[in-house]
């Protein structure tokens, strides 16, 4: 899956391998955020369901600042979709 490619040269761009590196983290989180999602379906504890939505929010919160990072330093970032 290709989530970005670079935009412009500057001395603010990412290696390719730095690129790779953020492509990975950013694929790993996106995983476990749906590893999460599906949990939901499975429980039906109060305190697990607010477990879930709280780490939910949290794995948003990283991927979203990876997208940003990545904006940031001159890659051209596929949207997150919530």
């Amino acid at each position: 899956m290709k989530l970005f490619t670079k935009q412009t040269k500057s001395s603010n761009l990412l290696s390719d391998r730095e690129c790779r590196e953020l492509a990975d983290r950013i694929s790993e989180l996106t995983e476990q955020l749906g590893n999460i999602r599906a949990n939901f379906n499975i429980v039906t504890d109060d305190r697990t369901i607010d477990a879930l939505i709280y780490e939910e929010n949290a794995l948003i919160c990283r991927i979203e600042a990876l997208h940003r990072e990545a904006r940031e330093r001159g890659l051209k970032v596929q949207p997150f979709q919530r």
